[in-house]
């Protein structure tokens, strides 16, 4: 399926309402409303929502008005405890936290239900990162591509999308797709450096909605395979017609920041990544809870616009069009009729918004 057109071009179909509902977050006074870093978030119902701190390692509900209710889990090897955690995820009876060499679950009133030891080691062999769906996890195989590149020879590694289990005792295949452009320059001092696309055209996938939908995005040309869990292919969307890249003193200063990390000139930066003629999709990617896709765009020209922006994609591939969320803002959870957001302000406090998500 080609896509030039949206279906609501002026980018008003869906819409968040113009301030929050609900704001969890302080900077100071009590601690269940204070967070280090929030590792992950989801509304589980109209009337609660949970949220992972990244630093404490406890799962803190609150009500639909943004009330703490109680905490569960927290840091240790007890049951419940994690050592660490960076995961939360849904599975069919409630939320799961994927801690150190453990996966804790818990129900959506907060009832411990199980505390399962893992060997992480079968997947941390793997160098990409890794997405949780239930008792899925989908991870990625780096294939190979023998030898060092000639100098200024782009490279485009490619990988295995894996589907497991989270003991890692069953991988299969669901689909390949393509790392990041890599690149070697020498620089004044004769050394031979790594240069990386500043376009980030490595390709993206994420896993949501009920049945799950897996979605791949190709970067370098837009193009979005949609496949079950089980890696059959549902549809392919080849987007056209989408806004230009950086021009001007945007992509001067995209090429300065590159060449300031690897230490090359920006012509050296430039000349090995031209360019795209258009900016296509893929600062970010996520599938919501009705399986439509969220595909974030870059910035073009004047970032000051105090919003970032996605495309979004129905379930049935159609592109809907473009929704603007505050800038800076991280999607957590979106469900039917709601938006939930991670922010810092200006002091570097995290905070969590729920938004409305209007659909006309």
């Amino acid at each position: 399926m080609d896509v030039w057109e949206a279906i609501s071009p002026g980018g008003d179909a869906w819409r968040l309402t113009p301030e929050p509902s609900v704001t969890i977050g302080a900077v100071s006074g009590e601690a269940e409303y204070q967070f280090s870093e929030i590792a992950g978030a989801l509304r589980l119902a109209s009337d609660t929502i949970v949220v992972l701190d990244w630093q404490s390692r406890d799962l803190r509900f609150f009500d639909g008005q943004g009330v703490h209710l109680f905490t569960a889990g927290g840091p240790g090897e007890g049951p419940g405890e994690v050592e660490w955690a960076d995961e939360l995820s849904r599975f069919a009876g409630g939320v799961q936290i994927r801690g150190k060499d453990k996966r804790v679950r818990f129900s959506s009133s907060g009832d411990l239900i199980s505390d399962e030891r893992f060997d992480w080691t079968p997947l941390q062999q793997y160098s990409c990162d890794q997405t949780f769906n239930g008792d899925d996890v989908f991870l990625c195989d780096f294939i190979p591509l023998g030898g060092l590149p000639a100098e200024g020879i782009v490279q485009r590694p490619q990988y295995l999308l894996l589907r497991a289990d989270w003991r890692g005792e069953r991988f299969d295949t669901v689909g390949l797709f393509t790392g990041p452009g890599n690149a070697y320059r020498q620089g004044p001092d004769g050394l031979y450096r790594h240069v990386f696309d500043p376009f980030e055209r490595a390709d993206r996938v994420a896993v949501g909605g009920s049945p799950p939908v897996l979605a791949s995005l190709r970067r370098d040309r837009y193009e979005l395979t949609f496949m079950t869990a089980a890696g059959d292919t549902l549809r392919i969307v080849r987007r056209h017609g989408v806004r230009r890249a950086p021009e001007g003193e945007a992509l001067a200063a995209l090429y300065r920041r590159v060449a300031d990390m690897v230490e090359v000139g920006p012509e050296v930066v430039e000349e090995t990544f031209p360019a795209p003629e258009n900016s296509s999709g893929g600062r970010s990617l996520l599938v919501d809870q009705s399986g439509n896709t969220w595909v974030g765009l870059w910035p073009v020209g004047d970032e000051g616009t105090g919003r970032d922006t996605y495309e979004v994609f129905l379930a049935d591939g159609r592109l809907l069009g473009e929704v603007a969320i505050p800038a800076g803002s991280e999607l957590m959870d979106i469900g039917d009729d709601y938006v939930l957001l991670a922010r810092t302000d200006e002091m570097e406090v995290p905070f969590l918004e729920l938004y409305g998500l209007l659909k006309g």
